[in-house]
């Protein structure tokens, strides 16, 4: 494959935004979901914030190619993944998965426990791949104030609350 992962830069955006639509087409196929197709995406300011506190990173070819990128936000114990996508073509080839493990062993490093997200319950490529990676699903009794305002969050940009749950990854 002769991927190898590096932190994201600013000339880098244009691709991220085009990754991240690209990733999204995948929505087409979830009668229910076909509007995250042709929705938002992670805007360049916010790619630029991760960037200058270098907390996204690029899986990229030996041409510069993005292939997927992963944004993170730091907590004391925690590293919450606000975004992880991988361009249509690169799918399926183990890039989210090589990206999920590139960061996890950075922030084993950095004294990080865990990993979080937030995603979808019932789409095969969330909630059930990010199980096979080895994440739980947060028992709403154990979440705490972040994940809650996240989740709340979406239910007010129009999700179902029971579509959406937080997940974690225990670093070792």
């Amino acid at each position: 494959m002769g991927l190898r992962l590096r932190l994201a830069q600013r000339q880098d955006i244009p691709q991220l935004v085009a990754v991240e639509r690209s990733a999204a087409q995948l929505f087409r196929q979830q009668q229910e979901w076909q509007f995250i197709a042709e929705g938002e995406v992670m805007s360049p300011q916010q790619h630029v914030d991760f960037i200058a506190q270098q907390r996204e990173w690029v899986m990229v070819s030996p041409t510069e190619q993005i292939a997927g990128f992963i944004a993170v936000q730091p907590f004391p114990h925690s590293w919450h993944i606000a975004e992880l996508s991988v361009a249509a073509d690169w799918q399926r080839k183990g890039v989210g998965k090589r990206l999920i493990d590139e960061v996890a062993g950075l922030a084993l490093r950095q004294g990080v426990q865990r990993l979080t997200l937030t995603t979808f319950v019932q789409v095969a490529w969330n909630a059930p791949y990010y199980q096979r990676l080895g994440f739980r699903t947060i028992p709403v009794a154990r979440l705490d104030a972040y994940l809650q305002h996240l989740l709340a969050r979406e239910v007010g940009q129009g999700f179902a609350a029971n579509s959406r749950c937080a997940m974690e990854f225990t670093l070792s």
